[in-house]
């Protein structure tokens, strides 16, 4: 399963629970995991609200930008890491880009509910004004566009490839703030699945499979981003 496209991760054409002709990092390491396993994926869509609810799951195993938390491991399981992330900062085109923490705080930020970003928000950035929530990464795209958010809390990549594909949309991705995340699949609590999906994303790590795929569908250096602090 894939959730909300997302440039360079997973992207394709979402029809209820159904996704057709996937492209992104994401789908070429779920068919990679796929082959190693002898099996032929079958794609669908996932919401994001609902990835990490306890119960049952309608797929094996979910590549949606997860980071590992704590407390996500207490209803889902994870997979070794596959990505390191840190927080990003996407602006309007009408915002000044701030240079500090200090000058983030004065902004209207938005992030997606449910997320890492938002979650960063609200217990270490201390924002002058109440940041604003959406359920999807589109209405918060959407929101930065229109300058109803002034400055979106997501991870690097994310607004990174997005401002890749649409230039024009949005401000710069003013900074990033240094979280040390990482992603994760998602999988049902207790999936036999677990330990086989694992041992292959591993080996995935030793044999250059990974920094492949990600130099293919990325072709970006996050690091060159500015760390506001």
């Amino acid at each position: 399963a894939f959730g909300d496209p997302a440039p360079g991760f997973a992207s394709g054409t979402v029809r209820g629970n159904t996704l057709t002709l996937p492209r992104g990092y994401e789908v070429d390491l779920a068919s990679a995991v796929a082959a190693k396993l002898g099996l032929k994926p079958v794609w669908m869509f996932s919401p994001w609200n609902s990835l990490f609810a306890p119960g049952t799951k309608k797929f094996d195993i979910s590549f949606q930008e997860a980071t590992i938390t704590s407390q996500r491991k207490r209803t889902v399981n994870f997979t070794t890491p596959y990505l390191n992330a840190n927080q990003g900062v996407l602006i309007s085109k009408q915002t000044t880009a701030p240079k500090s923490l200090a000058e983030l705080k004065q902004l209207q930020t938005c992030a997606q509910t449910n997320t890492t970003g938002l979650d960063w928000i609200k217990t270490k950035l201390h924002p002058a004004k109440a940041p604003l929530a959406f359920p999807t990464t589109t209405a918060a795209y959407q929101a930065v566009q229109i300058n109803r958010c002034q400055a979106m809390i997501l991870d690097v990549p994310l607004v990174s490839l997005q401002k890749k594909q649409k230039p024009a949309a949005y401000g710069p991705v003013a900074g990033q703030v240094v979280t040390h995340e990482q992603y994760g699949a998602v999988l049902q609590k207790g999936s036999k699945l677990l330990a086989s999906v694992n041992t292959i994303m591993k080996g995935f790590g030793k044999d250059g499979t990974i920094a492949k795929l990600q130099k293919k569908w990325f072709n970006l250096d996050f690091s060159k981003i500015a760390v506001l602090k």
